[in-house]
C-alpha cells in the first residue's frame, strides 16, 4: 500500500475506528471486537486500528480495507509498550496488517533498539509505519527515522506534555504546520465538534477508540459522580467577611460561622482548617474572589480587595480534606445551575457584593478559562466611563448610597443585564449578593429572565457546597 492510497481512502471517510477493549472488559474477546469493527465498517469507516494478534486475525477476514496494527507488550527495561521491538512488528505484519503503529517517543526502547531500524524493517516487509508521538520534537525525529505517518496518540501520556481535557488540539496544530507527512489526530476524542476541529486544523484522519467501541469507558463517562454521605463544608471568602457553612449531603444548610476577613493568607487557611476539624466535614468547597486554578486550587491572580491573596492554595494538601475551589462568580453560577428550576438551562449569574462577579453555565459546564479565568464583566466600562465594579461593588459604594450613586448604580445594573444577555444568550439571569438584594435594586429583580437568587445572602456558600456535592466537569 502507498501513502497516497491511504490518503485517498481518508477523503471518503476521515474517521478511523480503533477497535480495542479495556483490560478485563467483557468485550475483550476477538469475536465481540469483530462485531464492533463490522458496525463501524457498515457506517462507512474505511480504516481500522487493531491491537493484538488474536483480534487482528479475527477481524482481518471481515474487511478488505487497510488495518493499522499494533501489539502492546511490556518489557522490564523500557516504558515503551506499543509495538516496541522487531518481534512485534513481524507479528503485526504476519497477521495481515498494511500499517504498523509503534511508539515513536524519545524514550529508550527495549534492548536499546533504534527506531530507524524498526522502520526500515517494516518497510522491507512492504508495510507502512505510523508513529505514535507525544511532542512536536518527537514527531520530527520519527519522520527523520523514516516513518510514513504520525499520530498524536501519546500526547499527555508521557512526561513531554501535560494531559489535556479532551484532545490535545494545540499539539496537532503544531505538528500539522511543521511536517510534510499525513497526520492523524488521536487521544481523548469524545465529541463530534472535536473531530471537526481536528480536520479543520489539517489532520488527514481522526482515530477514535473508547468513545466508539469501549463500553467500559463510555459507561464511566456517563455515570454521575458518587454522592457524598457525610456533611460537607463551604467557604466564602469576600472582601469583608470569611464564612464557613456546614451542609448536609442533601445540600441543606445546617450552620454558619463567620469572622472579619483575616489579613494574612496563612491565617485564613488555618481558620478554615480549624472549622473543618471542628465540624467534622468530609470535603470542602471554596468560593473566593480572584482567579483559582480548578485543578490545583492555586489562587494565581487577584485584586487588592483581599490582601495577601495571590499564592493561596486551596487543596486537600493544605486543608486536609478533598477540596474544590473556584472564583466566587463561577462557584455561585454553578450553585444556581444545580437548582431544579435552573438545571439544564443556560444560566448567567451576576454577583454584586464587595466586588462584582459573573459566571455562566450551559450544558452542565462552567464557562471559564483553562486556569479558572472568569468573565471579567467587573472591569468593563459602564455608562459614564466608570467600571461596573466601581458603580456596583460594595467596596465603592457608601454604606447608605446617595441618590446619585443609586441612579448611576441602577443604570450600570441594567446595562450589565444587557451585556450578559447579548454575550451569552442566557435563559435566566440570577442576581445575588448584598448589593443586588438591597432595597434599591431588589424591586427590579422580577422581570422575565431576571430573578433574585433563591439562596438569599448565602449564594456563595451554596455554590461552594455544590462544587463538592455535584462536581462540575472541567473543560
Amino acid at each position: 500500500m502507498l501513502v497516497s492510497d491511504l490518503v485517498e481512502l481518508l477523503k471518503s471517510c476521515p474517521l478511523v475506528a480503533s477497535v480495542q477493549a479495556s483490560e478485563g472488559s467483557p468485550v475483550d474477546d476477538p469475536a465481540v471486537l469483530r462485531k464492533l469493527a463490522e458496525a463501524s465498517l457498515q457506517e462507512g469507516v474505511r480504516i481500522l486500528r487493531l491491537q493484538g494478534v488474536p483480534n487482528i486475525e479475527a477481524i482481518r477476514p471481515a474487511t478488505t480495507q487497510p488495518i493499522i496494527g499494533l501489539i502492546k507488550r511490556t518489557y522490564d527495561d523500557s516504558k515503551v509498550y506499543i509495538t516496541p521491538t522487531l518481534r512485534e512488528i513481524d507479528e503485526v505484519i504476519d497477521a495481515g496488517c498494511e500499517i504498523v503503529a509503534l511508539d515513536a517517543t524519545g524514550r529508550p526502547r527495549p534492548g536499546g533498539a533504534m527506531l530507524a531500524d524498526l522502520v526500515s524493517h517494516a518497510h522491507q516487509r512492504g508495510c507502512l509505519v505510523l508513529a505514535d508521538i507525544d511532542s512536536l520534537e518527537n514527531a520530527s525525529s520519527a519522520i527523520a527515522a523514516g516513518v510514513d505517518l504520525v499520530s498524536t496518540t501519546l500526547a499527555g501520556y508521557t512526561d513531554e506534555r501535560k494531559s489535556t481535557i479532551g484532545p490535545d488540539l494545540e499539539l496537532l496544530r503544531q505538528v500539522v504546520q511543521s511536517v510534510k507527512v499525513p497526520v492523524f489526530a488521536e487521544g481523548r476524542f469524545a465529541e463530534p465538534w472535536e473531530v471537526e476541529a481536528a480536520l479543520r486544523i489539517g489532520a488527514s484522519g481522526v482515530i477514535i477508540g473508547g468513545a466508539l467501541n469501549d463500553p467500559i469507558k463510555t459507561t464511566r463517562r456517563f455515570i454521575p459522580a458518587k454522592r457524598r454521605t457525610g456533611n460537607v463544608g463551604a467557604v466564602d471568602i469576600g472582601g469583608t467577611w470569611m464564612r464557613f457553612a456546614t451542609f448536609s449531603p442533601g445540600w441543606k444548610l445546617l450552620e454558619i460561622e463567620r469572622m472579619p476577613l483575616l489579613e494574612e493568607r496563612q491565617a485564613r487557611i488555618d481558620w478554615i482548617r480549624a472549622q473543618i476539624k471542628a465540624k467534622g466535614v468530609t470535603a470542602v468547597g471554596v468560593s473566593t474572589g480572584g482567579t483559582v486554578d480548578p485543578r490545583t486550587g492555586e489562587l494565581w491572580e487577584a485584586k487588592a480587595i483581599i490582601p495577601d491573596h495571590v499564592g493561596s492554595v486551596f487543596s486537600e494538601e493544605t486543608l486536609g480534606v478533598p477540596t474544590a475551589a473556584l472564583n466566587d462568580g463561577l462557584a455561585t453560577a454553578w450553585g444556581h445551575s444545580c437548582l431544579p428550576q435552573f438545571a439544564g438551562k443556560r444560566v448567567a449569574t451576576l454577583a454584586l457584593g464587595t466586588g462584582v462577579g459573573c459566571g455562566f453555565v450551559a450544558e452542565g459546564k462552567i464557562l471559564m478559562g483553562p486556569r479558572g479565568e472568569y468573565p471579567r464583566l467587573n472591569d468593563l466600562p459602564a455608562p459614564g466611563g466608570a467600571t461596573f465594579e466601581e458603580l456596583l461593588g460594595g467596596a465603592s459604594l457608601s454604606p447608605n448610597p446617595t441618590p446619585e450613586q443609586i441612579q448611576k448604580g441602577l443604570s450600570a445594573f441594567f446595562q450589565a443585564g444587557i451585556v450578559l444577555q447579548e454575550m451569552y444568550f442566557p435563559d435566566q439571569i440570577v442576581a445575588c449578593g448584598a448589593v443586588a438584594l438591597s432595597d434599591w435594586i431588589a424591586p427590579y429583580l422580577r422581570s422575565p429572565g431576571l430573578t433574585a437568587t433563591p439562596f438569599g445572602l448565602d449564594a456563595g456558600l451554596y455554590g461552594a457546597a455544590a462544587m463538592v456535592l455535584y462536581p462540575p466537569k472541567l473543560g
